[in-house]
């Protein structure tokens, strides 16, 4: 499978309902919920990215490094020298820096970026003060775009010589709701800025896609 940089479109915004019109969002491919590795190709890219630091010193853990090498280079190849016109500031994860399971597989990406393309600009500017459930083990107890912005601090001493436009870096698109809070979050500190998020995939249910299917007929 050919991994390629799409849109967020008016067909499908609506199944990331927490997205309004004016966002403008990308993703490499679309991971279906509730299936396996096995499923599609960007199931296991985000799967193998996704292996938790319990799986450290398994075989199977190389595959995290292969996923991020894998997504480093759909960046570079999608951007090239326009690289040098943004900021990237990845998605926190959800678990804060201090916890034994504090995964910074977002950062490690931009980090082998950046080794490919020097011209990259990115920075951990939002930090999470405390841990919380992963969004796909909260189930249908997801937290509000209001309570993942009051866990959000800024790093003020990386402001200086952010570009105007910002890309907000997560691994899968769902509801919509991490992007909104960082967005917002992001436009109290650089009122000025473009805000647009990259995703590695958008997630995909099989209802939705049928749902689609009916509205094209």
């Amino acid at each position: 499978m050919t991994f390629r940089l799409t849109q967020i479109d008016d067909l499908v915004r609506g199944q990331h309902y927490h997205l309004e019109e004016e966002d403008q969002c990308y993703f490499f491919g679309e991971y279906t919920a509730r299936r396996g590795a096995t499923h599609s190709a960007t199931n296991q890219l985000i799967m193998n990215l996704k292996k938790g630091n319990d799986r450290r010193g398994r075989p199977e853990y190389h595959y995290k490094g292969q996923a991020i090498d894998g997504v480093a280079r759909m960046i570079n190849n999608s951007f090239g020298a326009g690289i040098a016109n943004y900021t990237f500031v990845p998605v926190p994860p959800s678990k804060c820096r201090t916890d034994a399971a504090y995964d910074d597989r977002m950062t490690a990406v931009l980090r082998k970026v950046h080794e490919l393309n020097p011209a990259l600009d990115f920075r951990e500017l939002v930090w999470q003060e405390t841990s919380t459930v992963a969004s796909h083990e909260a189930a249908n107890n997801r937290p509000t775009v209001d309570a993942i912005m009051e866990n959000y601090r800024l790093d003020e001493a990386l402001m200086r010589g952010v570009k105007q436009n910002i890309i907000v870096f997560d691994d899968v698109l769902t509801a919509g709701c991490h992007f909104r809070a960082m967005k917002r979050f992001l436009l109290r500190y650089f009122p000025q800025a473009n805000i647009l998020g990259l995703f590695v995939a958008r997630t995909a249910r099989e209802a939705d896609i049928a749902n689609l299917f009916d509205l094209l007929n």
